[in-house]
């Protein structure tokens, strides 16, 4: 092991001596090119366009810390409803200017800590069959590519946080609060690697995709909405969240185990990693009314605190916007979060 991180130091360091502009290539397969953003003088090298699925869509770039030694990495999710978005996501600031991923990446690489940026199977607009799980399963395949690739990117597999934005988000915490999802007989030794984190960032994520029970029974329950309350806004999203063309389908005892599946506050338990939320973007106003979405609105943060403080997962969560309902008194962002987890 000293011998390949010897190996892997003196090759870093050739390559750091060349011309920033010039890609490349580190072993066979990784060629490094010039960071879509500045890096302002961090000793880091950006790589783009890794397949780590033969998939139109599953592909990922990352940014590397100039380091002797395995660093921690934070794999990005995006959103987009499961339907739209891409990796370039992070490329700029977002949000108006609220989000500044590059000023983010540039101090998670300071702090020796690599940066990912996934893309994944998006779900079809018409005759969705699969569903959610699809594009969920294509992020699990991410993490556990990079952490079967490990030697190659320099990465520690113990030290790793999953962190995205809605969609991303939801998904960084189904990988997460899942038991390990490991296939250790697995023929592809890809599937053999781990799914379990050190911890989960994620903005403006839902709380779980088990929308009938959750978002009647606990998200939205001050609201009095009901089923027919969201299925009068959300049937395509229903219809394309479980892979169902009907009611017949929909109500089903298979969609039912689905339904369970995807549910993140069921599946979080004392035994996952500690978390960061932030649902503040849009005022706190009820679900479907002209100024909220219902998918980011703040109350999924509060479900995801409650169910982490009863199981006993540590959490720093931020939630709600005129009102500000609840701020963490450690004023921690998520860089922070993901420095302090990293390093413990």
């Amino acid at each position: 092991m000293k011998i390949r991180l010897l190996l892997f130091s003196l090759l870093f360091l050739a390559i750091t001596a060349c011309d920033k502009d010039a890609p490349v290539t580190k072993g066979s397969d990784l060629v490094f090119s010039e960071s879509p953003f500045a890096l302002n003088g961090v000793s880091a090298r950006f790589s783009k366009d890794i397949a780590y699925e033969s998939k139109t869509r599953t592909q990922f770039d990352i940014w590397l810390p100039d380091s002797s030694t395995p660093t921690g990495l934070v794999i990005y999710a995006h959103g987009g409803g499961f339907s739209s978005g891409d990796k370039d996501f992070v490329y700029t600031t977002q949000q108006g200017g609220a989000w500044d991923f590059p000023t983010d990446i540039r101090f998670l690489l300071q702090n020796k800590i690599a940066f990912a940026t996934v893309r994944y199977t998006l779900l079809s607009t018409t005759g969705e069959r699969d569903g959610i799980k699809k594009p969920m399963s294509d992020v699990k395949r991410a993490l556990q590519y990079i952490r079967s690739n490990a030697t190659k990117f320099n990465i520690d597999k113990s030290k790793i946080i999953l962190a995205g934005n809605s969609a991303g988000g939801g998904t960084s915490l189904w990988i997460a609060f899942n038991n390990e999802m490991a296939d250790p007989l697995n023929a592809d030794p890809v599937l053999r690697e781990s799914t379990r984190v050190k911890g989960v960032a994620a903005r403006e994520p839902q709380s779980s995709y088990n929308i009938e029970e959750r978002w009647v029974n606990d998200v939205f329950i001050d609201y009095n909405l009901t089923w027919a309350d969201i299925l009068a806004n959300e049937t395509g999203n229903i219809s394309k969240i479980y892979g169902v063309s009907s009611t017949a389908e929909y109500e089903s005892a298979a969609i039912d185990a689905y339904r369970a599946e995807v549910d993140m506050l069921a599946l979080l338990t004392a035994d996952d990693p500690a978390i960061w939320i932030d649902n503040t973007l849009r005022d706190v106003v009820p679900p479907y009314s002209a100024a909220e979405i219902a998918s980011h609105h703040a109350y999924h943060a509060r479900e995801l605190k409650q169910r982490a403080d009863a199981v006993g997962v540590a959490n720093v969560v931020y939630y709600g916007k005129n009102p500000t309902i609840y701020s963490d008194p450690s004023n921690e962002s998520w860089t922070q979060f993901c420095k302090r987890v990293l390093g413990q």
